[in-house]
């Protein structure tokens, strides 16, 4: 059966939903989440055929071959992206389940816990006005504190700059560079790394440097 057929099946004209438990769901659940994790194993290894292929392709010396090989990466492509399509429709699928199970959940816990006596006694319309009130309020106060959290952080240096956070994203590209070369030298790729991130953080200086000079 395909993936929605049992789904489907879950909720059919012979079952209604009110009727469906929640355990069944969970049965349902565990089902989608085993497909998801079969579809995921099978993109997988799709795209390690991908990189091998394009690895020979790398190698060979007959561009026939090389055309051969990518030909062959575009159809190993294509097959990928419908697994794609397939995880997105389990997604889908599954985001449906767990919505319902939440549903379930919700309607026992009222069934269970019924209407606090407390509440019960209130006025509806100014239990709703001191809720709004005392939201407003608690919002105003977050704001103010928000604030005065950020000027302490400033005043004590401890705020990030735009400055700053554009060496820090520097850095991590740096090292996102040294892993992707990590695999045909290790040492070089880290020394090289090691450069480019004192180039990173010593530029400011260096450019204040030039600046005096020029005076």
């Amino acid at each position: 059966m395909a993936l929605g057929g049992k789904i489907r099946g879950l909720f059919s004209r012979k079952k209604r939903l009110d009727k469906v438990s929640i355990d069944e769901l969970r049965k349902e659940r565990i089902r989608l989440e085993q497909a998801e994790q079969r579809v995921s194993k099978e993109i997988d290894d799709l795209e390690r055929r991908k990189q091998q292929l394009f690895a020979k392709g790398k190698d060979e010396t007959s561009q026939r071959q090389q055309i051969a090989l990518a030909r062959k990466i575009k159809e190993l492509d294509a097959g990928a992206q419908i697994k794609d399509r397939q995880l997105a429709m389990v997604s889908k699928q599954m985001r449906i389940v767990g919505g319902l199970m939440m549903i379930k959940e919700n309607n026992e816990l009222v069934k269970n816990l019924g209407v606090s006596s407390i509440i019960s006694k209130m006025d509806l319309d100014e239990l709703q006005s001191y809720v709004e009130r005392a939201t407003i309020e608690g919002q105003f106060q977050m704001e103010r504190f928000a604030q005065i959290l950020k000027t302490m952080e400033t005043s004590e240096g401890l705020g990030m700059d735009t400055e700053e956070e554009a060496d820090t994203l520097a850095i991590v590209a740096a090292m996102q560079e040294a892993k992707a070369a990590e695999a045909e030298n290790p040492e070089a790729a880290v020394e090289s790394g090691i450069k480019k991130v004192d180039e990173i953080l010593h530029a400011k200086n260096k450019g204040g440097e030039e600046s005096e000079k020029t005076v």
